[in-house]
């Protein structure tokens, strides 16, 4: 079992505050000649520097792929290059965003209600009564439920990992503060949200975001990494350490809901595209459009200068722009999905190295940087 201080933090999401929320922005389109000039240059020199062997990248924009691109390679030991198209990543804590989708259809359809106390959904085991407050699905969601944050575990062998109810009823965590006070970061608040999702389907949440999220969105080589067979192509992830690239072993999580999506940076510009269209993507809708609005809207603040969270987004300003993503650090791998609704764009990128133990978790905010002042600077 693997120990780590804390889970798929996203601290590196977005940078201190620059501009307001209220300023009236004009589209930028980017061409995709300039777009790739400027991902030439930084990706190369990045994973120099990071020791980072491959990156997996893709832009979308105003409802199609401006650029998708591979750069090193999947595994070094056979010289495989990376590939934006068949390259299989594990994308960790930007999995949130599909918990916070699959429990927002279900809210479509009257099965939950964000504001309602999630023990009238529980039926294995019940919240304490620890504070008058209930705890809702809004503030799961938002990391504002008040569990204390326990040392995240892992997994090598996944017969070790307990069924998600199972797990959620004997290792909750001790709740500190009265719900919608604190902001305290929390995958256990995650799995229980994809719990209630369970409950309200009558499906196991993994089955319920393959048959209502990736199906409808054409996302053929995304699934939730529970057990062997692993994916083919699955890019292996590194611990740069002494000079060496060492191979890190998939490793298995019981919260996993939050953290162990595996996909393709094509695949995941399905999911991003949905997002920026009204929830649809080449005729398959998971969302109604004011759902997802819902989803971007500004919910609670964060302890970091500058972010804000939504509904499984974070939000935050860097250049004057408005940005809503997540980031994921899990074994041998980091990733970064951030949108600019205003500019109908997003872009996504995964990479093959340890992210929360090293230093390569510094291009995901060295690329948002550059980009912004790049495409972005007044």
């Amino acid at each position: 079992m693997a120990k780590a201080t804390v889970a798929l933090l996203f601290i590196l999401t977005l940078l201190p505050a620059c501009g307001s929320a209220g300023q009236e922005l004009k589209a930028v389109a980017i061409g995709p000649a300039e777009l790739e000039s400027f991902s030439d240059q930084f990706f190369p020199a990045q994973m120099e520097k990071l020791h980072i062997p491959g990156v997996s990248l893709i832009v979308v924009q105003d409802g199609k792929v401006v650029m998708a691109k591979g750069y090193g390679y999947a595994n070094l030991a056979m010289d495989s290059p990376i590939s934006a198209e068949t390259s299989v990543m594990r994308i960790g804590s930007v999995s949130k965003l599909f918990v916070a989708t699959a429990v927002m259809q279900l809210v479509e359809q009257g099965k939950l209600d964000l504001d309602t106390d999630v023990n009238r959904y529980l039926t294995a085991f019940q919240l304490e009564d620890t504070f008058p407050q209930p705890v809702t699905l809004a503030q799961l969601l938002t990391h504002t439920a008040g569990f204390e944050d326990p040392p995240y575990a892992t997994y090598t062998d996944p017969h070790q990992v307990q069924p998600l109810s199972e797990h959620l009823a004997e290792k909750m965590p001790p709740r500190t503060h009265p719900p919608g006070k604190e902001f305290i970061y929390s995958n256990y608040g995650y799995a229980l949200a994809a719990l209630i999702v369970e409950e309200a389907s009558g499906m196991l949440f993994d089955q319920y975001v393959e048959e209502k999220i990736l199906k409808p969105l054409g996302m053929t080589h995304s699934r939730y990494l529970l057990a062997l067979p692993l994916p083919e192509n699955l890019a292996t992830g590194y611990f740069y350490q002494d000079g060496w690239q060492v191979p890190q072993p998939v490793d298995y999580d019981e919260d996993y809901p939050g953290g162990s999506i595996v996909s393709t940076a094509e695949d995941m510009s399905h999911f991003m595209l949905a997002h920026l269209q009204d929830g649809c993507y080449q005729g398959g809708c998971i969302l109604q459009a004011s759902t997802v609005a819902e989803m971007h809207q500004r919910r609670a603040k964060t302890p970091y200068e500058g972010q804000n969270v939504a509904l499984g987004f974070v939000e935050g300003l860097q250049n004057g722009q408005r940005l809503l993503g997540h980031t994921g650090a899990i074994s041998g791998f980091g990733s970064s999905l951030d949108l600019l609704p205003a500019h109908n764009l997003g872009y996504f990128f995964s990479f093959n190295e340890e992210c929360w133990q090293t230093s390569a978790c510094e291009i995901i905010s060295a690329f948002r940087t550059q980009l912004l002042e790049r495409f972005f600077s007044d």
